[in-house]
C-alpha cells in the first residue's frame, strides 16, 4: 500500500510538473514587452537544416521573461514551425497592428531536415504561425503552394485572421487563417523580399533585388486580392539589401507616418529616412556594415523613438532617437542580452 501511495504521489506531482510547466511556457504576453525570434537551442552548431525556433519575451531592459517554443512535431492539424539555422533574413516577425497576436514564419518540417529552405512547399509547406496574447500557439496555417525552393521570411497582418507573407520568391501573398493556399498579389516583378509589415493601414515590403525600390507599398491599402503593383517609396534607394523596417508619425504636419526606420546590409547599417515634400530622405546611419542590422522596431513618445533592433547574427540592442522628424539619427546602441553559444536572433516584435 504504502508503495502504491509513493508511485501516486509521485505521478501526481510528475503530473503537476508537465502541467505546470506547459502553462509557463504558454503565459499571456506583457504589454510593452519584446518578441524576439530565436534559432537554436544551444546544444549544437546551426547549419542550413531545419532548426528548433523559439520566441523568448524580454521586458525592455532586456530580461527574460519566458520563451515558447514553436512546435517541432505535428500534432493534428497543428504542423512543425522550424527554420534554417544559417537563414540570417529569415524569422522577421510582426505583431499584428490592433496588437493582439504576433505572426511567426517558418517550415513544416521535423528538425534537422537537410537544407530546408530548398525543400519544394508541396514535400515542406511554409508554415504562418500564430501567437495570441495569451500564449496560445496555433501552427494550422501552412502553404504547400508558395516559396517553393526559397525562404519563407515574413508575415504580418492588421488582425489576427488572415496576413500578408513574403519570402525569396513569388513576391507577397495573402492567406487566410488556417488555409494551405495563398494569393499572389503583386503582378510586377518584385519576388525576393525580406520583410512584410502594415503601418497606418498600408501594406509595404522590403526586398534585395528589383527596381521598384528597396522598401515598397503594396497596392493601396491593405490588398486581398492579385494584380497588384509594388511602388518603391520615392527617395529610398533602389539599390542594396532591405531587411526590416518601422514607420513613426512624428510630425503633425505631415499626414500620416514620416519617419521610416530601415536595416541595410552593405554599406550601411540602420538609416533613418523622414518624408519632406513627398521625398523619403536620409538623416543618417547608426552602425557600420559589420554590425549587420536586420531586424528592428520601436515605439514612440512624444518627438522621441525606442527603437530596439537584432544586429550581429547574436545581439538584441536598445536604443533612443530624440532628434525628432527630419533631423540628424542620434543615439547610442546598448547591448540588451546576447541570444548565446549556437544560437541565432532573427526578428523583433514590440
Amino acid at each position: 500500500m504504502l508503495t502504491h501511495r509513493i508511485a501516486l504521489v509521485r505521478a501526481c506531482f510528475l503530473l503537476f510538473a508537465f502541467c505546470a510547466g506547459s502553462l509557463a511556457s504558454a503565459a499571456a504576453f506583457t504589454n510593452g514587452n519584446l518578441a524576439v525570434y530565436r534559432v537554436g537551442t544551444g546544444s549544437a552548431a546551426l547549419t542550413n537544416a531545419g532548426t528548433a525556433v523559439f520566441i523568448d519575451e524580454f521586458t525592455p531592459a532586456g530580461a527574460l521573461v519566458q520563451s515558447i517554443a514553436m512546435p517541432t512535431a505535428v500534432s493534428g492539424a497543428q504542423k512543425q514551425l522550424v527554420a534554417a539555422g544559417t537563414a540570417t533574413t529569415e524569422g522577421l516577425i510582426t505583431r499584428s497592428a490592433d496588437g493582439q497576436c504576433l505572426w511567426v514564419p517558418g517550415y513544416a518540417a521535423n528538425v534537422a531536415t537537410a537544407t530546408v529552405g530548398s525543400t519544394t512547399s508541396a514535400s515542406t509547406p511554409r508554415t504562418v504561425g500564430r501567437i495570441a496574447t495569451d500564449g496560445t500557439v496555433d501552427t494550422s496555417t501552412s502553404l504547400s503552394d508558395f516559396f517553393s525552393a526559397s525562404s519563407i521570411r515574413s508575415a504580418a497582418s492588421d488582425t489576427c485572421n488572415a496576413a500578408w507573407v513574403s519570402g525569396g520568391n513569388g513576391g507577397v501573398g495573402y492567406v487566410t487563417f488556417g488555409a494551405s493556399t495563398l494569393t499572389s498579389l503583386v503582378s510586377n516583378t518584385v519576388f525576393n523580399l525580406r520583410q512584410v509589415n502594415v503601418s497606418n493601414g498600408q501594406l509595404y515590403t522590403s526586398t534585395a533585388s528589383g527596381t521598384a525600390g528597396r522598401v515598397s507599398a503594396v497596392g493601396a491599402g491593405l490588398p486581398t486580392t492579385s494584380g497588384q503593383v509594388a511602388t518603391g517609396l520615392p527617395g529610398i534607394p533602389t539599390t542594396g539589401l532591405s531587411n526590416a523596417f518601422f514607420f513613426a508619425d512624428l510630425s503633425s504636419a505631415v499626414p500620416g507616418v514620416d519617419t521610416l526606420y530601415l536595416t541595410e546590409e552593405g554599406a550601411l547599417a540602420l538609416t533613418k529616412y523622414s518624408l519632406v515634400g513627398g521625398t523619403w530622405v536620409s538623416n543618417g546611419t547608426i552602425g557600420v556594415a559589420a554590425d549587420t542590422y536586420r531586424g528592428v522596431t520601436g515605439v514612440v513618445s512624444g518627438s522621441s523613438v525606442a527603437l530596439y533592433a537584432t544586429r550581429k547574427g547574436s545581439e538584441l540592442v536598445s536604443l533612443t532617437d530624440a532628434s525628432g522628424y527630419n533631423a540628424a539619427f542620434t543615439g547610442t546602441p546598448t547591448l540588451l542580452v546576447s541570444a548565446g553559444t549556437n544560437k541565432a536572433f532573427r526578428g523583433v516584435a514590440l
